[in-house]
């Protein structure tokens, strides 16, 4: 009993955060592989899809540019269990939900209490280990977003292909251990408060910051990191539920979904548990150069109607997200100014989302004009052109560049 609570009173805060981020973002790819059963279900046109998948992903976008610093106005802890209350109501909603708009506002509710953990979780988890290690921190943290990412569509699909409540039992789930983690956290709170002292004022107002001008190029190269590694895990996202069925597989389902990400899931979580002590530069090196390889299969598998292409492009995407977002954070993190290191996170999350937002619009307009597979073609080619670059450009900044 004595150990048990030595371990509560050292760690209890670092993981009640650190499972408060995975059931997180684990609920924002959770619908995934339920999709198209909303759609048969409630005999709704694609585009209504698109309408939910947005709602996430503009509360997201508006949380972080409003009230990416709200936790140095209400402290740490407040902001955290917010989250939890929000991710729980989302969660509710999404279970009774009868139509499309009540899932967009649950869908937003959710988006906006990621919002506010986002760039909170990041801070209190560096602040509550016992060590306040931040660089173990940054890559705990990471791996909980990618990991929790791809593990989303396997539960979504494992519960519903019982076909048992398949649109109410996968959020039943996760519900249930969000009231676990809620219990955790509050007896946990004295780890959470944040830096003693004066609070800042609340403001609304948008207001990113970036480093001092010598810890820029690093500080944007992480940002652009954070933005293909979301914005290929949307395309990825987007498209695999919609690619597979047209592979004439022996069994399909919300499972074949889950079956798909898994391979993406345990290449995440190899990297994430073996690759931790390289040097932040030569990571990302390695996660841009695998996103774009794992673009070039996707592409691949789509024209060939390969499996095999398609698995080994979600295993590269697998390693990408292993590899990029761990030290796409871990970069923007250590380059940050102790003094708004808020207001730069927000900013190095911002621009991650805005990769899950802007790519998927601008694949959505050329849509219009040139065709879904010609445009999907096309951005699979630019993205891969520019993520060689910002790999390239990973492997100068190693060569040149020291960092702690």
């Amino acid at each position: 009993m004595t150990v048990g609570m030595e371990l509560l009173k050292r760690w209890g805060g670092f993981v009640g955060v650190t499972v408060l981020v995975c059931l997180c973002f684990a609920t924002s790819s959770l619908p995934t592989p339920l999709y198209p059963i909303y759609e048969r279900a409630w005999q709704i046109p694609p585009s209504s899809l698109s309408y939910i998948f947005t709602s996430y992903m503009v509360a997201v976008f508006a949380t972080l540019l409003c009230f990416g610093r709200v936790s140095d106005t209400f402290g740490r802890f407040k902001v955290i269990v917010a989250s939890v209350l929000m991710l729980m109501l989302g969660l509710g909603l999404s279970m009774v939900a009868q139509g499309v708009a009540t899932l967009i506002l649950a869908r937003a509710i959710i988006g906006f209490g990621n919002g506010i953990l986002a760039t909170t979780a990041a801070l209190a988890m560096g602040e509550a280990h016992p060590q306040q290690d931040r660089r173990k921190a940054a890559v705990v943290t990471s791996s909980a977003i990618t990991v929790s990412f791809g593990a989303g569509p396997v539960i979504g699909g494992v519960i519903a292909q019982w076909n048992v409540y398949p649109l109410v039992l996968p959020y039943v789930f996760i519900l249930a251990f969000a009231v676990l983690t809620l219990l955790l956290i509050i007896a946990s709170r004295h780890q959470l408060q944040g830096p003693v002292g004066a609070r800042a004022p609340l403001s609304i107002v948008p207001k990113m910051a970036l480093p001092v001008v010598g810890n820029r190029p690093p500080f944007l190269l992480g940002c652009a990191g954070g933005f293909f590694t979301f914005g290929v895990g949307c395309l990825f996202a987007s498209l695999v539920p919609s690619v597979l069925p047209e592979l004439n597989l022996p069994w399909q389902g919300p499972i074949v979904v889950g079956v798909a990400f898994i391979f993406m899931a345990i290449a995440s979580t190899l990297v994430q548990t073996t690759q931790t002590q390289l040097p932040p530069f030569k990571g990302l090196m390695f996660g841009m150069g695998a996103f774009g390889l794992s673009v070039v299969f996707l592409a691949a598998g789509m024209y060939t109607h390969s499996v095999a292409i398609l698995i080994i492009a979600m295993v590269c995407f697998g390693i990408g997200q292993g590899f990029g977002f761990m030290y796409a954070s871990m970069i923007a993190s250590l380059h940050a100014d102790e003094h708004r290191r808020a207001a730069n996170m927000s900013t190095f999350f911002l621009s991650a989302y805005t990769g899950a937002t802007v790519p998927i619009i601008g694949v959505g307009i050329l849509a219009d004009h040139v065709g879904l597979s010609t445009a999907i073609y096309t951005f699979c080619f630019i993205t891969t052109v520019v993520l060689g670059c910002l790999s390239a450009y990973s492997a100068w900044m190693h060569r040149h560049r020291k960092i702690a």
